[in-house]
């Protein structure tokens, strides 16, 4: 095992030479794992994107990167941005995943301008610490969160053919609407940002559900549901 540690801040000018000096230690070791001691490194846009650099160098070469000492928001960036393997084993708790989870979801955009601001019109908002000309954090509830990222940055992360969501469905999105009122009145503000329907309206009595396809062409929903239902 091969151990190192990076020093921040980390600025973008720093990516390509911190990345050759990685591969270059890596190379001598010829271990398969390398522990990144990353205390007090700065949870943000880029320091994943350097996380991400070095565990691409590294898998060249054989070998994997895990993060020792990261924060609790340096772990959370890392999660969302869909780079958990390089999370070491202790950050779980007695060989199980904590339980008080947070949903990430990542997805891919091909205009993030165009992007934040269709879903700014549907009422999200985004976290300014994790946003750069690559990726934005949106806010959908307490502990949901949609990381936007651009088609190219997407393809970095991804291990598979990206799917074109103007073509094909590769997930649905549902959201839950306080009032069957709220319902109708997000599909018609998503309409009127350029979203387009996606199927007929649901109607069970007990609940009702719209959906539309966002500029990207991914599939959203949203539903209400009578409360007086759930004591049934």
């Amino acid at each position: 095992m091969t151990d190192f540690a990076i020093w921040g801040p980390i600025a973008r000018g720093d990516l390509p030479g911190l990345s050759d000096r990685v591969c270059a230690l890596l190379r001598g070791s010829g271990g398969e794992v390398a522990c990144c001691d990353v205390t007090g490194i700065a949870p943000d846009a880029v320091t994943v994107d350097a996380l991400a650099r070095l565990q691409l160098a590294a898998a060249r070469l054989g070998c994997q990167v895990r993060l020792r000492n990261a924060s609790a928001e340096l772990q959370q960036l890392v999660a969302l941005m869909g780079l958990s393997d390089v999370l070491s084993d202790h950050t779980h708790q007695g060989g199980r995943m904590a339980t008080n989870r947070k949903l990430f979801v990542n997805i891919p955009v091909a205009d993030l301008d165009r992007a934040v601001e269709f879903f700014t019109t549907l009422g999200f908002s985004f976290d300014p610490r994790f946003t750069d000309e690559t990726a934005t954090c949106m806010l959908v509830g307490e502990d949901a969160y949609f990381m936007l990222i651009t088609t190219a940055k997407f393809a970095d992360f991804a291990k598979k053919d990206l799917a074109d969501p103007k073509a094909q469905t590769a997930a649905m999105f549902a959201l839950t609407a306080e009032t069957r009122e709220e319902v109708d009145s997000f599909i018609d503000i998503a309409l009127g940002a350029g979203g387009t329907l996606a199927a007929e309206p649901m109607d069970l009595g007990f609940m009702v559900g719209r959906s539309f396809y966002d500029l990207d062409g991914h599939h959203w929903e949203i539903f209400w549901l009578d409360p007086s239902a759930k004591e049934q």
